[in-house]
C-alpha cells in the first residue's frame, strides 16, 4: 500500500486509450529540482518561524495593517505557523483559523512537489487539493476568518 492513498504505488507505465496522454510525464532536471527545493524548502521555512518571531520579525510587519489600521486577512499566519510548528493547534487556531487551513494546504502542495520531485515526473491528471471547490473553501475561510476578527467575534 502506498504511503500517499492519492498516489499509486507504481504508476510505471499506464494503459491508456489511443490518442489520451500519459498519467506522468516526465521533469526536466531544471524542473525536478525547482520542485524538490520548493518542497523540501517549505517545512525548513516554517521550522524558521518560532526563531523569526523571537528576533521581532527582524523589523518587518504587515504592511497593511500600517497603512489602514485594520488587520489583513493573513495578519497572525506567521504566530499561526509558529504555534502549528510546536504542535499547539489551538494557539494556531486562535492566531488565524484562515491562515491555519492556508497553511496546510501549502503543505499539501509542498508534499506534492517532494513527491513529482523525486519521482522525476509530474502527475498529468490534477491533484485533488486543485480542484476549484477547494479555492473557492480557501478563499471563503480566509474572508470569513477576518471578518469575524474585524467583527471581534474571534
Amino acid at each position: 500500500m502506498s504511503l500517499w492513498p492519492f498516489l499509486p504505488s507504481d504508476p510505471g507505465p499506464a494503459v491508456v486509450p489511443v490518442g489520451s496522454p500519459p498519467a506522468w510525464q516526465p521533469l526536466s532536471g531544471g524542473d525536478r529540482r525547482q520542485r524538490l527545493a520548493l518542497g523540501l524548502g517549505w517545512p525548513l521555512a516554517m521550522a524558521a518561524t518560532p526563531w523569526w518571531l523571537g528576533q521581532g520579525g527582524l523589523g518587518l510587519g504587515c504592511g497593511f495593517l500600517a497603512l489602514t489600521g485594520i488587520p489583513c486577512p493573513l495578519c497572525g499566519g506567521t504566530h499561526a505557523c509558529a504555534a502549528l510548528v510546536q504542535g499547539d493547534w489551538a494557539a494556531a487556531w486562535a492566531a488565524n483559523p484562515g491562515a491555519l487551513v492556508l497553511l496546510l494546504w501549502l503543505s499539501l502542495l509542498a508534499g506534492q512537489a517532494v513527491v513529482e520531485g523525486a519521482q522525476g515526473r509530474r502527475r498529468v491528471a490534477r491533484w485533488p487539493w486543485w480542484h476549484p471547490a477547494v479555492f473557492v473553501v480557501l478563499g471563503s475561510g480566509l474572508v470569513l476568518s477576518w471578518l469575524s476578527r474585524l467583527a471581534g467575534l474571534v
